[in-house]
């Protein structure tokens, strides 16, 4: 399973998640990076959720400074058998 556009392996229960979608296929895209591509998502296509834990920085209320914080961020994918163009 692998991101059609930067060929990058998903990992972890990423992977798990997209290997279990019933895809024979293993490229998946979001909506964004299908337009990148000049693809378009195919009316009634159905994507899968999936996370990303990234790192943000937030004010820590008591020492009123900045800190490196891990948060999820929820994003959709497509299959590329899902798009066209």
């Amino acid at each position: 399973m692998i991101n059609a556009l930067t060929n990058r392996p998903y990992t972890g229960e990423n992977a798990d998640i997209l290997m279990s979608s019933g895809f024979e296929d293993p490229r998946f895209l979001t909506f964004a990076q299908a337009r990148r591509l000049g693809r378009r998502v195919k009316k009634g296509s159905k994507g899968i959720g999936l996370r990303r834990i990234v790192e943000v920085n937030q004010m820590n209320p008591r020492t009123n400074r900045f800190e490196k914080v891990k948060r999820p961020r929820f994003f959709t994918v497509f299959n590329w058998t899902q798009t066209e163009g």
